[in-house]
């Protein structure tokens, strides 16, 4: 598939690499920046396929374009392409305001777009064990998650999709912390830490019609601090899952505990290389890598970027949708209210947006 990308950050840098390591289903045909030095630093890793002029970049004509533009900016880029029909994936979030977040919807009625969202969360191994053991019923319904492992419209993302709640809306109450921190890693990479920073944290509470609750805590430097470690509590009427603990009702009708455990390679003499080939809990597979067998050496989030391109890929071939503008949309929107029940100091209660199909 023919990808052009717009946005040449860390974070499409990313996404050039997986589709590096996929080999033949992509290439990246046409890269779009919005500079003249942009486009003399991009020429040396797409010499000929950099652009300066957004026409002339769509008149390339990709199967897809990928927009990795920064926080808000896609929109109006993003039009241009649902009008000439090409479809689109976009970077989260999609939007800044519920006003544009609104903009984005009408456009894609207007045009009749094709518009995922690259939102990969729920594609990351852990997520999908969790999914998994959902599915097969094994904590029975859920009805809380404690998630303080992914920020705003991703942590929204999770939960909604662990809790099964959908399009519902709910009352969100939320507040904001400050607290010190040492600084030591960050993007750039581990150093020595050397300074104190101020990291805020932000908890907050969703309750939904039916009585099942989101409680959301995150604080920014959790992607990288050593001192801020991730943590998850999934709980259900016969089960729960805390990290990497579980226990669940047996068959015999007494309680059942184990781990989820990575089957790791290239550890303890190991010579397969280094990779994780699955997730099992007591020996069941969870999760299963699915680029173990083609000797692709993927971290968690890469294995999710690497899944999301695929999905995007089968959605401009079959139709069949990845992560659907509208659930990006729903995303976005409540981590907007809550940061304004934050704000504002009082409860939010959200209320239906046009995206919501009736």
């Amino acid at each position: 598939m023919k990808v052009g990308l717009a946005g040449t950050g860390w974070r499409a840098q990313m996404y050039v690499r997986v589709m590096k390591a996929l080999g033949e289903e992509f290439e990246v045909s046409a890269v779009y920046v919005h500079s003249e030095s942009s486009r003399e630093r991009e020429e040396k890793n797409f010499p000929g396929k950099v652009y300066t002029d957004y026409d002339e970049f769509l008149a390339t004509k990709p199967d897809c374009v990928v927009f990795m533009l920064k926080y808000g900016a896609a929109l109006p880029f993003a039009e241009k392409a649902m009008e000439q029909g090409i479809p689109v994936l976009c970077e989260t979030p999609p939007a800044a305001t519920v006003e544009e977040l609104q903009a984005w919807y009408q456009a894609k009625e207007k045009y009749n777009g094709k518009v995922q969202v690259a939102e990969q969360y729920c594609f990351q191994p852990y997520y999908q064990a969790l999914i998994h053991m959902i599915d097969q019923g094994k904590l029975g319904t859920i009805s809380n998650l404690d998630i303080s492992q992914a920020h705003d419209y991703h942590g929204m993302s999770v939960m909604r999709r662990l809790l099964g709640t959908g399009m519902e809306n709910c009352r969100i109450t939320a507040r904001t912390y400050d607290f010190p921190v040492n600084y030591h890693c960050g993007r750039e990479g581990l150093h020595k830490g050397e300074k104190t920073i101020v990291d805020t944290r932000k908890r907050a509470e969703f309750v939904f019609p039916d009585g099942k609750v989101g409680f959301f805590d995150f604080a920014g430097e959790q992607y990288f601090n050593y001192f801020r470690t991730r943590h998850l509590t999934l709980q259900g009427d016969c089960g729960e899952v805390h990290d990497q603990q579980a226990a669940w009702l047996g068959q015999d009708g007494y309680p059942v505990q184990g781990s989820i455990q990575r089957d790791e390679l290239g550890q303890y003499s190991n010579l397969e290389g280094y990779g994780m080939r699955s997730l099992r809990l007591n020996g069941e597979i969870l999760y299963r890598n699915p680029y173990a067998d083609r000797d692709l050496r993927l971290t968690d989030e890469e294995i999710a970027v690497a899944q999301m391109m695929e999905g995007m890929k089968t959605y401009v071939e079959t139709g069949k949708e990845v992560y659907p503008l509208e659930e990006a949309l729903q995303d976005t929107y409540l981590f907007l209210m809550m940061d304004e029940a934050a704000k504002e100091g009082k409860e939010i209660q959200t209320q239906d947006q046009c995206w919501k199909k009736q």
